[in-house]
């Protein structure tokens, strides 16, 4: 035999006795296990002591604490009841306020009984979906965590191992064998910058992202990161050219943060570049005046303070892909966008590389957009001030 449904909890904080005694008759005459506060202090002790009330009415006039006062402190409490606010003095004006301060809905008196128990049916429904999506979101939590942990950790054990068996130290190892196991060391290391985005787009959502930003050569360090990209372009036959002018640039970014974005781009370049094409990665230094006369894209606005300065490196990777359709380029660096550029080396992604790419050029005080044909290729952009 299955257990009687509790009902809902419901507290009338009225300091009208007459009103909140009728109301509350009415309630659990419908059902609901309801309780009476006559002030916003008494409220708020019986909130602390029970903590388990689904919809609070809460009227917004009353001596002592007034209901505004007493809503912003079960704001600041953690309590998730949904608030429906009461007034016989009522504007749209405290209406407004109250919404903004949270409540969830908002009737004058005298009301209705009827309007009244429409508007609690829907503050229920409506807590019940805040709390199924605060839920959803601890769960992502918990998974990014295990990610963090659970994940990474052993991954970063298997490439270890499997470099150690392919640099021979374990046995003679012939050179279709290195092959294979460099493949699974390639995968691997995938698998570990995929896991690195979405933890570190995370950080960035929730403002815990920590950079240490210093003032890096441009060139240098460009230069050191592609060649990383060197042997796995010769590979696949791809020709991968670096174009770095003579003068020397600095720029401010978080040394990590930067190869990691460079790497991004380089790694879908590769990955959308047929055999015989051709990656190019540039360098340049250009003048304010040149940095405006450049056609970049709404969906990458000029960061506040950015025309304060004289210069900027304007970093490129381009490639002789399939292009990105026009359609298509404000999306690529939103979280879990993919987009079809198909070849025989592609290996799928979790739409993230970009993603990450944009929060930390952004964090640098500078821009990045992407500038593609179909069929002829694409060509991602950064934009950095100098730093001097």
């Amino acid at each position: 035999m299955l257990a009687p449904k509790t009902p809902d909890k419901i507290l009338i904080v009225d300091d009208e006795q007459e009103v909140g005694l009728v109301l509350k008759e009415y309630l659990d005459d419908e059902g609901f296990d309801s309780s009476l506060a006559l002030d916003g202090s008494a409220a708020l002790d019986m909130i602390v002591t029970e903590n388990d009330f689904s919809v609070i009415l809460l009227d917004i006039n009353m001596p002592g604490l007034d209901g505004v006062t007493v809503l912003n402190r079960l704001q600041d409490s953690g309590c998730d009841a949904a608030v429906i606010m009461m007034s016989g003095q009522g504007s749209e004006e405290v209406a407004v306020k109250c919404m903004r301060n949270g409540a969830e809905d908002y009737i004058s008196k005298p009301f209705a009984f009827e309007d009244m128990l429409q508007r609690i049916e829907r503050a229920r429904a409506h807590r019940l979906e805040r709390l199924e999506k605060q839920l959803l979101q601890k769960e992502k939590e918990d998974f990014i965590l295990m990610l963090s942990h659970d994940m990474k950790n052993p991954l970063t054990a298997v490439i270890g191992s499997i470099d150690i068996v392919r640099e021979g130290c374990l046995g003679n190892v012939n050179e279709e064998q290195k092959e294979y196991l460099q493949s699974a060391i390639d995968s691997c290391n995938e698998v570990v910058v995929m896991i690195d985005n979405l933890l570190d787009i995370r950080k960035f959502e929730a403002g815990k992202i920590q950079m240490a930003i210093n003032s890096y050569n441009a060139q240098e360090l460009i230069s050191k990161i592609s060649d990383q990209f060197a042997r796995a372009a010769r590979h696949d036959g791809i020709e991968l050219t670096v174009e770095l002018e003579p003068h020397s640039s600095n720029i401010a970014v978080d040394k990590n943060a930067f190869s990691r974005v460079l790497g991004n781009l380089l790694g879908n370049a590769l990955k959308f570049t047929p055999e015989w094409g051709k990656i190019v990665v540039s360098s340049k230094r250009i003048t304010k005046d040149e940095m405006l006369a450049l056609k970049i894209p709404s969906y990458a606005p000029i960061p506040p303070g950015t025309l304060d300065n004289a210069c900027f490196v304007k970093l490129a990777v381009s490639d002789t892909g399939n292009g990105i359709p026009q359609g298509e380029l404000e999306r690529i660096f939103d979280r879990f966008t993919q987009f079809p550029r198909k070849t025989e080396r592609e290996r799928s992604g979790a739409g993230l590389g970009l993603a990450y790419c944009r929060l930390s050029i952004e964090s640098f005080h500078g821009l990045i957009w992407a500038e593609c044909e179909a069929g002829q290729g694409s060509e991602f952009v950064i934009l950095l001030p100098c730093c001097p």
